[in-house]
């Protein structure tokens, strides 16, 4: 087992076992070891993380960076955090817990509707439906697996955040692309959001300013529509 600390001051915990034998922990509880997994059933990588202060702040900053988003949009954008996603066929106990992720529009719609059916529906609803957006906080060793295993789940987009110190990084990839996952200069699910965007509006969430990140997203928004660009996208 390979322990590590990232660059915001995670912890993580890294190994491998013979996928074969990943069906033998169907029933182990892996976040009962650490509060974020991915264990892959291709390479029989498992990495276990506990997330630092840091970490879980950018993290909870996506999410208010969409409901501001939302806010300004109507995207009905429905906030999934750190949901476990499988591909179909794989062992129950795998999967990736992004740091933040989100249905938008008619996806967001659909699940409303399966979350009134009751617990069983809202379930079958989210194992069958891709999430539009995942959001990994701060890179890994095991998180050179993931666009590749969103990609292969059905998920359009991934954004990738590390912020430490002097560095200060956000890619946006489209997951889809016909060669594999490529950089976007824009996200093809949210509006505004280029990579410079969601590090300005980043830091504002982080540090709670709401009403100062909706600011930023009205005068951003009237930019645009002077440029003739922005608008809400396609979900």
């Amino acid at each position: 087992m390979e322990r590590s600390t990232g660059s915001m001051g995670s912890e993580y915990r890294t190994f491998h076992i013979d996928p074969e034998a990943l069906p033998l922990f169907r029933d182990f509880d892996w976040n009962s070891l650490a509060r974020r997994a991915f264990i892959d059933p291709v390479t029989g990588l498992i990495a276990l993380m506990t997330p630092s202060p840091q970490h879980e702040g950018y993290a909870s900053g996506a999410d208010d960076l969409m409901r501001a988003l939302d806010r300004k949009y109507d995207l009905r954008a429905v906030l999934l955090r750190s949901t476990r996603w499988r591909r179909r066929g794989d062992p129950e106990n795998t999967g990736a817990e992004p740091g933040a992720c989100c249905y938008l529009g008619d996806k967001a719609e659909r699940c409303g509707y399966a979350r009134r059916a009751g617990d069983e529906a809202l379930a079958a609803f989210v194992e069958a439906t891709p999430p539009d957006l995942v959001v990994e906080v701060e890179r890994s060793r095991g998180d050179e697996a993931k666009p590749r295993f969103y990609r292969e789940i059905g998920v359009p987009e991934m954004w990738r955040i590390d912020i430490a110190g002097a560095r200060r990084e956000v890619s946006i990839l489209d997951l889809q692309a016909p060669d594999g996952p490529a950089a976007l200069p824009a996200s093809a699910v949210l509006p505004l959001c280029t990579p410079e965007f969601v590090l300005e509006a980043l830091e504002l969430a982080v540090d709670g300013q709401i009403r100062e990140l909706d600011a930023l997203i009205g005068r951003r928004a009237e930019t645009e529509a002077r440029e003739g660009r922005g608008g809400a996208r396609d979900s």
